[in-house]
């Protein structure tokens, strides 16, 4: 087949993350895949890494040049199947590929991606697209509030990632954490540094990798300085390479209030790092077993998040590299990207034949 992924938002994040992650798996399996992006990171990226990227402004809402631009795309690529989110690309590129007759997967990565109006139920009347989600808890927390969602094919799927060749042997002399999750307001870098700031006071020796960008960096930066944790605390900004920086680090930290599901931190598992995240949202569906006594409450404001790092800092260094393979082989067994690619490979073929069939 050939599948085009469409993507317009603008920030690197979790979509971007699992389109090229399931494009390269696609890849792999003998499919041909187009990535369609703004320029600049995502399109290259995907170059990179041996997909056909193509660059797209978007433009507005329904923009009939952005359209048109797809028709054409589209026909010249002979493209099977259409890949969109939620935002320009389903009403520009979903456009096209429903005026081609081409079969259109929307895909949906938080609860609130779609909301119960008339423009949403309007769109999905007219495109039909069949969706796919990251986790039970966003398809039940979807399918709830925008109930027309029910009419068409609608699976959850987990993300798949890549694990590292092999889990970490070694640990830091100084203990490393880190967090790669977006600078934004949701993700709670506020009750991570308050954290920080109780081990750091208890006198525990550590350091603190913040990777990332966002709209809330400022704010960030702001309470980290403000807290005193400037000599702690290292930001990367954006990177190309987060696997680079996991591997210098011994612990990782999901600090987000809900998350959908956390590519971030399935990476996190599968590079071999014990893991700290809040019991909500998806998470809990993707957690090894014998370690919920990792995951703190979602209200916590940091006094829970110092509890658990203060406990995995004081392990020897035998221990800890044995609970970072828990998670290694939690991640390999549960999120495989060949494994879950292959699923979504499925859910291709089954939508495409209903779509065609109807």
């Amino acid at each position: 087949m050939n599948i085009a992924f469409a993507v317009s938002i603008r920030k690197w994040g979790g979509v971007k993350t699992w389109c090229i992650d399931n494009g390269v798996a696609l890849k792999n399996a003998g499919h041909k895949v187009f990535i369609y992006g703004r320029p600049g990171p995502f399109p290259e990226k995907a170059a990179e890494l041996g997909l056909e990227a193509r660059c797209c402004h978007f433009g507005l809402d329904f923009s009939l040049l952005t359209i048109l631009f797809f028709l054409r795309e589209f026909r010249r690529n002979k493209i099977d199947v259409c890949v969109c989110n939620v935002v320009k690309d389903i009403r520009t590129a979903g456009i096209a590929a429903r005026l081609l007759g081409i079969p259109i997967i929307q895909h949906l990565g938080d609860i609130g991606d779609l909301k119960n109006t008339f423009k949403v139920r309007l769109t999905q009347r007219l495109l039909a697209p069949a969706l796919v989600t990251c986790s039970n808890y966003c398809y039940e927390e979807l399918a709830t509030r925008v109930p027309i969602l029910r009419e068409y094919p609608f699976e959850y799927i987990h993300p798949g990632v890549f694990p590292a060749e092999k889990p970490p042997e070694t640990v830091n002399k100084k203990r490393v954490i880190i967090t790669t999750c977006q600078l934004n307001k949701a993700k709670g870098h506020i009750d991570l540094f308050r954290a920080l700031v109780i081990l750091r006071d208890r006198g525990l020796d550590f350091k603190c990798i913040v990777v990332g960008t966002g709209t809330y960096e400022t704010e960030v930066k702001n309470s980290c300085r403000e807290l005193g944790l400037d000599d702690l605390i290292e930001f990367t900004g954006y990177v190309k390479s987060v696997p680079e920086h996991l591997a210098r680090a011994d612990i990782f930290v999901l600090p987000s209030y809900c998350e959908a599901l956390g590519i971030a931190l399935e990476e996190s598992m599968a590079a071999g790092l014990p893991c700290v995240a809040r019991k909500s949202g998806g998470v809990p569906e993707i957690w090894p077993p014998s370690e919920f006594d990792l995951l703190v409450d979602k209200d916590d404001r940091g006094e829970e998040f110092a509890a658990v790092l203060g406990r995995l800092l004081g392990l020897s260094d035998g221990d800890l590299l044995e609970k970072g393979l828990n998670f290694y082989k939690h991640a390999v067994q549960a999120f495989h990207r060949e494994k879950q690619a292959r699923k979504f490979e499925d859910f291709i073929r089954k939508a495409t034949y209903l779509n065609r069939a109807c």
